[in-house]
């Protein structure tokens, strides 16, 4: 170990770990912040999309909540508050309007704020006892206001305040009668619950995510009939799918740079282990053991794993420090404090690459004579396949465990073998290619250098391809997926939606739009129905193991007919729908949790009718386009002559909020839901996702450099003892310098067409099997990357002409490196 360190003391002065030092810190720092800074990100976007619940989590129920559920939420540390909501009739005289009743026992809203009219600061907390707040809807249809006196119930209540915005109203569409809020300490006076009283209770929890997920991991250990923990991404599929994408768009980031640093690792490890061969020859020579030259050896590596893993870990969270604060003014909150997690497996997988693919080179030259050591004839080892094979499977694993999803992980480790792959045997091809037609004394000397030494080149040609892939995978992510995500979401998408609007006013609907200055919105029919059978057996929800599949087969389907195939739908399986033929049309994401495939007949109960028809087709639903859309779809033929009524969404900006009220009292029996907030939270998620990922670029454009330092690295050594040659043979700085372009134009070319076009099908596949985005083909991309390859072989020719200009030939075949 003395002798390893001192090893190492005198590599450091001399330089000679730079690539690998470089490459290591690189990986280890990346991974590190990109890792950390990711996950930071994401534990803030889903607590911000918690806003929407009020809490962190919520349970459920309808019937008390036991108090063992809040006492283990106290004792964490967490805080606690509790609502009931029930429906009843609000009165004033001797009008009276269907309410939506909640309930507030405690500092209500735990997460997201509650907005009332003509108040500077948010609210907390219930309304004060004999108050109550209430919906602009129902003081209009009840001519109600600040002041007024209501009654509800066997009391009279004064209306202390009118509810501009509530943070989990729009999570419940179930409940469509405008919101009244009171106190817990009044409900007992009304007289309105009792026996057999329809009521869903609410116990709200907020605290550190690690306490709030270990009592939702005990709370649902606990849970009874009747309890369950509401997730707002099972609750509104429009944050679901900002919340994944954004995950997706993290990991992906994160996954290219462990791929790129991960190469750069590989490349320099290969370097350095080939450099110790004169060292173990002098090792042996002085007459030291096998055994000693391993532990020599395997010290050096373990100082250099050390060392990079300490500096790497520094930089990295150092450097996401620095990034938190750099977007500290765009964020809606403090990050959430970071993990040592993502600095462990980057080192992990650092250490995997480093000491799997350096290890068993250095065994390799410990176990071989030293003349053959000094000829570098190098003898194998009798285990060196096993220890590559298990180096193999363990980065396959640190692959996939950084991707966090299969899809993900393939596609990227497809485009990177399907770039190796290709850049192998087109530049096989255009060797033969350039041997059968190459003209001039240049051009020959370089054909023939890259195919004496064709593995090195393959080598080097297969490294500069996937450290462009990766460059250009970068940038399609963040100008071509990134764009279309954020195109998704435009400024004019729905804000709000109107249901139960009758067909009788549909014209007179289209009119008040009108009078108001806004087009007419886009009228759809609804029609509310039980799902009954499937292929003629009677659905029983209990047959269902998953929570969610249960509650889905007990509730009633808002059922459609109409234009299925938008611009925001598309069809996975099956044929369009026939309108003259009965036929259904079924989301796919529904069809997978209840079981249903394509061709099962499904039976819906309408209003006592019992419908059915054959499943047509499967289809995938872009619900954050906030536009109408429905599980299920029919054909006219199926719901024409069933009663129905009409659903619409349609943006309103915030400065013309005042008509709601108007068109209200206009069409007292629609309801007008505003799911600003929800639009509002995925538009945040967009923003948050969108500033970290171009945060964390830099990372993986340095990781992309440090790829092409290394290869370049790959053949140095060989490509200067050639020039040394032909310089001692007479060969002119000219003819040296046009045999090294025409080889690194060749290469660069090579490399940078494969590695466009990889990146181009890559972009394609992950937007289209992993995002859900629709991205047009870049075919700009093969010829924008062919360019660049060509380039960085004239930034290589003038490096190296640099080099060989201040050294003599003498001197570069005694030590080329």
């Amino acid at each position: 170990m003395k002798l390893a360190l001192r090893q190492f003391r005198r590599g450091l002065a001399a330089g000679d770990y730079r690539t690998l030092i470089a490459a290591l810190v690189v990986t280890i720092a990346a991974l590190t912040a990109v890792g950390l800074f990711a996950g930071r990100m994401a534990k803030l976007l889903n607590t911000e999309a918690n806003n929407l619940l009020a809490a962190d989590a919520v349970l459920t129920a309808d019937h008390p909540i036991p108090a063992h559920f809040a006492g283990a939420a106290r004792a964490a540390g967490l805080v606690v508050a509790q609502t009931q909501a029930f429906p009843s009739m609000a009165a004033k005289g001797d009008a009276a309007v269907l309410a939506s009743v909640k309930v507030i026992d405690g500092a209500y809203p735990l997460r997201g704020k509650l907005w009332l009219t003509g108040h500077a600061e948010s609210a907390t907390g219930a309304p004060p006892a004999g108050s109550v707040w209430l919906d602009p809807r129902l003081a209009n249809r009840l001519n109600l206001k600040v002041g007024d006196a209501l009654r509800l119930g066997n009391t009279q209540f004064n209306v202390a305040a009118l509810i501009e915005r509530e943070p989990d109203a729009a999570l419940d569409f179930a409940s469509l009668q405008p919101r009244l809020m009171m106190n817990a300490a009044d409900l007992a006076r009304t007289g309105l619950v009792g026996f057999g009283s329809r009521i869903k209770y609410r116990l709200l929890v907020a605290g550190p995510p690690q306490a709030v997920a270990a009592w939702q991991q005990q709370a649902r250990s606990a849970l009874a009939r009747g309890e369950r923990l509401e997730d707002v991404r099972e609750a509104r599929p429009e944050v679901k799918t900002a919340l994944e994408r954004a995950e997706t768009f993290l990991r992906l980031v994160t996954l290219l740079a462990a791929t790129l640093s991960g190469t750069a690792v590989l490349l320099a490890a290969r370097r350095f282990a080939a450099r110790r061969a004169d060292a173990v020859a002098l090792y042996v020579t002085l007459g030291a053991t096998r055994a000693q030259i391993r532990g020599i050896l395997l010290g050096e590596l373990l100082l250099l794993f050390v060392f990079g893993a300490l500096a790497g870990g520094a930089l990295g969270w150092g450097a996401q420090e620095v990034l938190g604060w750099a977007v500290r003014d765009r964020l809606p909150a403090p990050l959430p404090a970071g993990s040592v997690w993502p600095w462990i497996a980057a080192c992990g997988f650092g250490g995997v690459l480093l000491i799997g693919v350096a290890g068993p080179a250095l065994l390799r030259l410990a176990a071989t004579p030293p003349i053959r050591v000094l000829r570098r004839e190098t003898t194998a080892p009798p285990r060196l396949w096993l220890t590559l094979a298990l180096t193999g499977i363990a980065t396959a694993a640190l692959f996939v465990g950084v991707a966090g999803n299969a899809k993900l992980a393939a596609i990227v480790a497809a485009g990177i073998a399907g770039a190796l792959l290709a850049a192998g045997l087109l530049g096989w091809a255009l060797l033969l290619l350039f041997g059968r037609f190459a003209k001039g004394f240049a051009a020959r000397i370089a054909v023939r250098q890259l195919a004496r030494r064709r593995w090195l080149a393959a080598a080097q040609l297969g490294a500069l391809a996937v450290g462009l892939l990766g460059l250009w995978l970068l940038t399609v992510v963040e100008r071509d997926l990134l764009s279309a995500w954020e195109k998704r979401v435009p400024v004019d998408a729905p804000n709000q939606f109107a249901i139960n609007i009758q067909p009788d006013q549909a014209a007179s609907f289209d009119k008040a739009f009108a009078d108001a200055g806004f087009a007419p919105p886009a009228l759809q029919p609804m029609i509310r129905g039980r799902w009954v059978a499937q292929n003629g057996k009677p659905v029983d929800p209990k047959r269902f193991e998953e929570d969610r599949a249960q509650r889905l087969a007990e509730r009633e389907f808002n059922l459609s007919w109409g234009e299925t195939l938008r611009a925001d739908n598309r069809l996975d399986a099956g044929t369009p729908l026939d309108e003259s033929k009965p036929g259904y049309s079924v989301e796919a994401g529904l069809a997978k949790t209840l079981g249903i495939r394509l061709g099962d007949t499904l039976t819906f109960d309408v209003a006592g009718t019992w419908v059915s028809a054959p499943v047509v087709n499967l289809r995938t639903v872009d619900w954050d386009s906030f536009r109408v859309n429905f599980f299920v779809v029919g054909t006219r033929s199926l719901f024409a002559e069933l009663p129905a009524s009409l659903i619409t969404s349609f943006h309103l900006p915030v400065e013309r909020r005042d008509v709601v009220a108007r068109w209200s009292a206009q069409f007292p029996n629609v309801t007008f839901i505003d799911v600003g907030e929800v639009l509002g939270e995925v538009r945040r998620v967009l923003e948050l996702a969108s500033s970290a990922l171009r945060l964390v670029f830099g990372f993986c454009l340095a990781a992309g450099l440090t790829v092409l330092l290394a290869a370049l690295e790959t053949t140095a050594p060989e490509r200067r003892r050639e020039a040394a040659v032909m310089r001692a043979l007479g060969a002119s700085r000219a003819q040296i310098t046009r045999v090294q372009w025409i080889e690194g134009a060749a290469i660069g070319a090579t490399a940078g067409l494969v590695a466009g076009v990889a990146a181009s099908v890559s972009g394609w596949l992950l937007a289209r099997e992993v995002l859900e985005l629709t991205v047009p083909w870049n075919w700009q991309l093969p010829l924008m990357s062919l360019a660049t390859g060509v380039l960085l072989a004239a930034l290589i020719t003038a490096w190296e002409r640099r080099q060989l200009s201040r050294a003599s030939a003498l001197r570069l075949l005694r030590d080329p490196g």
